[in-house]
């Protein structure tokens, strides 16, 4: 069995925390109210079903990632920028569809730290500094 690269770990970590922010999402909203501002959480941050099913994309499409070593960089460069626009929108108050209310929202540091993170991962990770691409 080959071993994961950097960016595939990445990813499957990604993918399990998205997956699981997803499941525990819908145990709290349920599908009422799909894209409306409420007063629904997880812990502190705010919650929709659409913003489940956010989650549940981005945790698949990192879950499909983590299957490839080369679209793994790939994968986490570009769901990095995606969270780091969910953050921008967020801050300026442009995604109360997904129940984020602006500025002071947890939800909008959480994606500026992980959006950094997947890029910083993506980027700094090189195939020539990993030796899981030896093998390929």
């Amino acid at each position: 069995m080959q071993s994961l690269s950097r960016n595939q770990q990445f990813a499957v970590l990604s993918a399990a925390i998205y997956l699981s922010a997803c499941v525990l999402g819908f145990l709290v909203t349920g599908f009422d109210d799909f894209a409306a501002d409420t007063d629904e959480t997880l812990i502190i941050l705010g919650l929709n079903p659409l913003h489940n099913l956010v989650h549940l994309t981005l945790g698949l499409v990192w879950a499909a990632a983590a299957t490839n070593r080369r679209a793994a960089p790939i994968v986490n460069l570009a769901l990095g920028a995606g969270l780091l626009a969910a953050f921008a929108l967020g801050v300026a108050g442009g995604a109360t569809f997904l129940n984020i209310d602006g500025v002071s929202e947890p939800d909008n540091y959480l994606h500026l730290v992980y959006g950094i993170a997947a890029i910083a991962v993506a980027r700094l990770t090189e195939p020539a500094d990993d030796p899981a691409y030896a093998r390929t």
